[in-house]
């Protein structure tokens, strides 16, 4: 009788599961942002419905996350980051629970234009900013249109570059083929997780088929933002160039999503700029290595604060 009961109670599970994703999903997203001490947050401004992700103490951290991705990206960072920042991690207008009926441009510079004031309607006028992929393209973009605000950049493999070396991914978008960072199945879900990482984190099951879920709905509006951010959109070295801003580029040496030889073309474009290059990493190192990548930007501030004092 023990082993009907446990057989059947398993069979409803998979059942549940295949049936009904979402909620497991939305189970196991609340319980990783529960580990991380972040909640949950809505507000509304200037015709978007923003979610957004708050915790920790101290000076504001915002966190801008990549293509096709959501604020939970930083969760596993941010545990280790909430003891010394007050963390906002936004979802970006098209991705996540953050609402839009639609927007007459996704350029990097409009949307960069929205982040700063949804930071204006929740009251932070100064910051430190990073961003990860498409959320480090945009990061620079907020800098150059508002650097008396940031105190300092995070740049986890930013996106925008268009002058360095083409990376598997982007090779396929350069040859007109499927585009990888479009969703249109699980297939293609799959695909895309294994051009992130080299040693994927564990994550539940149900919470991937949610997401695969998720980014298949909206995958016409995510080739819009895309060909916006790509095609129409100032090119990331036009928007750092000479950029006055102490910022810590990171990236993993083995991205194939954007090829890490950025990191150095960047770093020449920035004044002041440090860099770390992730061994056998993938595109999402506050995901694949969350402690040293932490770390790193610990001590990177800490750095900063002792220039500052000048000891």
């Amino acid at each position: 009788m023990l082993w009907f009961i446990a057989l059947l109670l398993l069979g409803l599970a998979v059942l549940f599961w295949r049936l009904w994703p979402r909620p497991l999903g939305r189970f196991f997203q609340w319980a990783e942002r529960r580990r991380a001490g972040l909640g949950s947050r809505h507000i509304d401004h200037d015709g978007i419905e923003w979610h957004y992700l708050e915790g920790g103490c101290g000076e504001p951290l915002v966190l801008l996350h990549g293509f096709n991705a959501d604020a939970d990206h930083f969760c596993r960072v941010s545990a280790r980051l909430r003891a010394h920042f007050r963390i906002l991690a936004p979802d970006l207008p098209g991705f996540g629970d953050t609402r839009i009926e639609d927007l007459p441009s996704f350029r990097i510079e409009e949307l960069a234009r929205r982040i700063l004031g949804w930071l204006d309607a929740l009251g932070v006028h100064h910051f430190y900013l990073g961003g990860n992929s498409m959320g480090g393209y945009l990061a620079v973009a907020m800098a150059r249109q508002a650097p008396e605000r940031v105190r300092a950049l995070w740049l986890l493999a930013p996106g925008g570059l268009h002058t360095a070396q083409l990376s598997p991914v982007f090779e396929e978008v350069a040859e007109e083929r499927h585009n990888p960072l479009v969703v249109r199945d699980p297939a293609d879900f799959r695909r895309l997780m294994d051009y992130c990482f080299v040693r994927p984190p564990w994550i539940p099951a149900p919470l991937l088929r949610f997401l695969a879920l998720r980014a298949m709905a909206h995958a016409v509006r995510a080739q819009r933002i895309f060909d916006a951010m790509r095609y129409d959109s100032r090119p990331l070295e036009e928007l750092a160039r000479d950029l006055p801003i102490p910022a810590l580029i990171t990236w993993g040496q083995a991205d194939q999503v954007l090829h890490p030889s950025g990191a150095a073309l960047l770093a020449e474009l920035m004044p002041t700029t440090q860099v770390l290059v992730l061994d056998k990493v993938g595109h999402l190192p506050m995901l694949e290595a969350p402690k040293i990548t932490a770390e790193a930007w610990l001590g990177f501030v800490e750095a900063i604060a002792r220039t500052h004092r000048g000891v």
